[in-house]
Order: structure tokens, then sequence, then C-alpha cells
């Protein structure tokens, strides 16, 4: 089966829906965090699979919550698909979310808003955010922790 084709994925810090028009209002669009003063990242224990915590939508759903907003095509029925935020220097999967979608016609646009949790940053460098479908990647959003000189 042909995989979904990536038109969009984007963070925001807001991710609305108009009622009347159905069209997404997305604001506050950032691929750049900013340190303010570095931190150790909190140790989490480790899953039974040795793998980065699994999250579900329902876990970060928060207000102030940043949010992915993904649009695809090619959609064919069901579709299981992961949000990944990696950190580049290692390639390690620091979080994960787990989602479907789905569409009756491959040419229809199907778009998503998952709320994320804030993003883990254990250090200044490049993050990515990483669409993926049955392993393999559908696009990718960098995003670049800076840390800030201290005022």
């Amino acid at each position: 089966m042909p995989k979904p084709v990536l038109q969009a994925l984007l963070l925001a810090d807001h991710v609305y829906q108009d009622k009347d028009t159905g069209k997404k209002v997305i604001a506050g669009t950032f691929n750049q965090l900013n340190l303010s003063k570095l931190k150790a990242a909190p140790k989490n224990p480790e899953p039974a699979a040795g793998g980065p915590r699994q999250l579900s939508p329902a876990e970060v759903a928060r207000p102030g919550s940043p949010s992915a907003f993904i649009s695809l095509t090619d959609v064919r029925g069901p579709t299981d698909l992961e949000l990944r935020y990696v950190d580049l220097a290692d390639n390690g999967v620091l979080l994960m979310l787990k989602f479907r979608v789905e569409s009756d016609d491959p040419l229809k646009t199907v778009e998503a808003i998952l709320p994320v949790p804030p993003l883990p940053t254990p250090h200044p460098g490049v993050y990515a955010l990483e669409l993926v479908c049955n392993d393999e990647p559908l696009g990718s959003l960098r995003v670049t922790a800076v840390e800030m000189p201290h005022s």
C-alpha cells in the first residue's frame, strides 16, 4: 500500500478550527526553542520495551500545550502514524505520539491537530519532529534549541 504524502508539518502555540467554515487557524508557528538556563533533563523511567515513553494525545492535552498541525494526502483507509521528537545529536527519540488518520478517498486532504507536551531540550542543539508511517519517514521539521544569554 502506498504511504501517505506529507503536505505540512508545523509546530504552533495554538491551532483552532473555525466553527462556521471548518478552516484551521494556526497561530504562533515556531521552530526554535529559547533556553533561558541550561537544566539537566529529568530522567524518565525506562519503558519495559527499552524505548522512549509512548504518550497518547489525551495524556498531553492541557492549556498552554503546543500543537502539531499535520496535513496529508494519499491516505487510504485507516492509517497508523507516529510523531517522534528526536535529538539529532544522537538520534535518540525523546517523545513519541501514536495516532490514526483515516480517509475513504486518497485525493482528499486529511488534517490532524495533535497536542504535544513541552518539548524536552537536554542541551542546546538541533532536534527534529518526525512523522513516520510503518517505520518509514514521511517528513520532518527541524527544531533548534538556543541558549539565550542571561540577563
